[in-house]
């Protein structure tokens, strides 16, 4: 037992100081700066909900019970609604970038996923599973009584929003799926190093912030975008109760469905799709994007040049820019908002950035790598 717990200790020294060379010195001190207590720069304690609430909860913020989970949503604007669906770790406030542009012509309804955030643990951690986690959000639609709805998901939301579009596809008008998971692929190292079972193990009750603070530089194309308040906000949530067994519990589901070949629903998905993937997405590679253009009929892919794992976060303004003319008039109106502007004559003019940067794809076609005058896409 003795040699069992130095072996850990020694693993987890080891791994932080690694986390810490690795993340630098500015991220680390932001994520120190985060901890508000000695305990919780070590990772071991959690920080009260009263204090997560006073941080993450704004006017437009409701609670709802849904399958056992206490449902933490934003809820703003009026018009189609359209559902964003954050990744794995992290929390509704993902999509700020995006929040209070979409809402001045859309009801944008974002959510703390089941597990994370401020929704939280179920009361019996064994509930929490893939199944449970869609299963929830299918309940969370209905209460809030949504018929017809466009819907957006990351990572692994965009695994919960293609599956539910796949088994509901009468009720999604359009989807955006961001560098989702979903397919049978290799996964990065890390993630491989916290499901060996010791540190697995030491996971569920040690998660210090140099290691989370490492976890979201390695999703960034380029770190140098990470914000203080979305370090402050990773760490923060990592603390929350019953968080460190989560995340524990999602590595491993996310392995085994990695790791699995298996029969996936997503052909059925009627809606027409947008695939948005950052081009240096070391977590989810640009290629498995093929899989899904060869499964959605109707399906189109950007692709955004030195961004990672989380484009909506990492460069807002440019992901927001395609998203919008698609969740309004589909892939017409993408289509129309990257044409070349014409000067008095009727003569195109040169590419305008940020489009000159992006390239587009249709249903696993050729790439076009001038997106101003992209591949003729199919019917709305």
């Amino acid at each position: 037992m003795k040699s069992t717990s130095k072996w850990i200790f020694l693993a987890l020294l080891q791994l932080c100081l690694v986390s810490g060379l690795l993340s630098g010195c500015s991220s680390m001190g932001a994520a120190l700066e985060a901890s508000p207590s000695l305990a919780n720069a070590m990772g071991v304690a959690d920080i009260p909900m009263s204090d997560l609430k006073k941080w993450y909860v704004s006017d437009n913020d409701h609670f709802i019970q849904v399958n056992g989970y206490n449902i933490h949503y934003r809820d703003v604007g009026q018009g189609p609604p359209v559902v964003l669906l954050h990744g794995i770790f992290s929390s509704l406030q993902t999509w700020d970038g995006w929040i209070g542009d979409l809402s001045k012509t859309h009801r944008v309804i974002a959510l703390d996923m089941p597990g994370y955030g401020l929704t939280g643990a179920p009361k019996d951690i064994d509930d929490f599973s893939e199944q449970n986690i869609v299963n929830t959000f299918a309940k969370f639609v209905d209460r809030l009584q949504l018929e017809h709805f466009s819907l957006v998901g990351n990572s692994l939301g965009g695994y919960v929003a293609a599956t539910y579009a796949a088994d509901y596809p009468e009720r999604v008008d359009r989807l955006i799926l961001l560098d989702p998971f979903g397919y049978p692929q290799n996964l990065p190292w890390i993630m491989s190093l916290a499901t060996f079972p010791p540190v697995e193990f030491l996971g569920e009750y040690c998660l210090p912030p140099v290691i989370v603070t490492l976890n979201v530089r390695w999703v960034y194309g380029d770190p140098r975008r990470i914000t203080d308040d979305n370090i402050y906000r990773y760490v923060r949530m990592s603390q929350r109760e019953g968080a460190r067994k989560i995340y524990v519990r999602t590595l491993d589901m996310i392995k085994k469905q990695a790791d699995t070949e298996k029969p996936l629903p997503f052909y059925r998905i009627k809606a027409p799709t947008l695939l948005m993937w950052g081009g240096k997405d070391d977590w989810v590679p640009e290629k498995i994007s093929k899989k899904w253009l060869d499964d959605i009929a109707n399906s189109r892919l950007i692709v955004y040049p030195g961004v990672g794992h989380i484009p909506m976060e990492e460069v807002p303004e440019t992901t927001l820019r395609d998203a919008e003319p698609f969740l309004a008039g589909g892939f017409a109106a993408l289509d129309k908002s990257h044409e070349k502007p014409k000067d008095d004559t009727g003569t195109a003019m040169p590419d305008m950035a940020p489009f000159d940067t992006n390239q587009i794809e249709q249903n696993g076609g050729n790439t076009n790598n001038n997106p101003a005058t992209p591949q003729p896409s199919p019917a709305q």
